[in-house]
């Protein structure tokens, strides 16, 4: 079984910073977003990336679900659900959502926290990557087949 202490503490201390930057981007996106006069495009938006972190969720499972990317000791790969299409489908949820939210009251300031964003989750996605192709061994190969952050596209 795979043991995520072997990894070294300062890779955890990244992680958790990743988080941190991620969950203060997200934050600083929502306050300065006009949640009283959003456009029908933009909560059509919000709903459906909500919508598949919730069925991304329901399908890895609270059990297995981490918001770091180490791997959770006893984890289990996951290739079914929006996970057959994409391997970081909550990912690609928080996109979907906070992209929109910038464009429909777009400021300069919106921007940049919206492209720090992206690249925390970047960051994040390779870093998991990394994990998980030690963790479990039919990992690279669930990777040939499927889509990382955008389905058709990368």
């Amino acid at each position: 079984m795979f043991n995520t202490t072997r990894m070294g503490r300062g890779r955890s201390y990244l992680a958790w910073l990743l988080v941190f930057m991620q969950f203060l981007l997200i934050g600083l996106i929502v306050i300065t977003s006009p949640l009283t006069s959003l456009k029908m495009w933009v909560i059509g938006s919000i709903l459906a990336g909500i919508a598949l972190g919730l069925y991304s969720i329901y399908t890895i499972r609270i059990g297995n679900f981490n918001i770091t990317p180490l791997v959770k000791p006893f984890g289990k790969l996951i290739a079914h659900g929006p996970y057959r299409v994409m391997r970081h489908p909550m990912y690609t949820a928080i996109l979907i959502t906070i992209w929109p939210m910038v464009a429909g009251h777009f400021s300069y300031l919106r921007l940049a926290f919206a492209v720090l964003l992206t690249i925390v989750l970047i960051i994040k996605l390779h870093i998991e990557e990394d994990y998980l192709k030690k963790a479990f061994i039919p990992y690279l190969e669930y990777s040939r087949h499927t889509y990382k952050l955008i389905p058709f596209i990368w």
